[in-house]
């Protein structure tokens, strides 16, 4: 039986795009590691904390899109490193509100810097027109599927 180049498995668009999402985590895995930075998935926690503090766990499972339990288990460690201060809420006692810490503020700054080479280099085949339609069609396909917050 043939198969058409085309119906491959790497030549199917969700394949590439989580290829390519391994190569990115990976890259930037090791890019982080080497400096002793925090971790990909600690960093975008604290950037979504950055952007909407204060904050419950809650919502911040529900910004970076993950279980409620693993986001507890990030939220302690964030704590022990010192990154995130947690603080009960105004009008619900059992809640507790994130903010950042400026270690955390300082480190997400190098972390920044880390990985913006990465990127630019992942998109560099890319002229600065296909970047900008690439983007566009990715934050359409998030409005329709991640929701209105892409």
């Amino acid at each position: 039986m043939s198969v058409d180049q085309q119906d491959k498995i790497e030549h199917q668009p969700m394949f590439i795009c989580g290829a390519i999402h391994r190569q990115f985590r990976n890259n930037v895995t090791t890019a982080l590691s080497k400096q002793k930075l925090m971790t990909l998935e600690m960093s975008r926690a604290l950037v979504a904390v950055q952007e909407n503090q204060p904050l419950s766990q809650q919502q911040l499972a529900d910004i970076v899109q993950n279980e409620r339990s693993a986001v507890k288990r990030m939220v302690d460690n964030l704590e022990k490193r010192g990154y995130v201060t947690a603080s009960k809420a105004e009008n619900n006692k059992k809640l507790k509100m994130l903010t950042l810490t400026q270690q955390a503020e300082d480190e997400l700054k190098a972390v920044k810097a880390t990985i913006e080479p990465i990127e630019t280099k992942m998109f560099e085949c890319l002229t600065k027109q296909e970047s900008a339609e690439f983007f566009r069609l990715l934050r359409k396909l998030g409005a329709e599927h991640l929701g209105s917050g892409i």
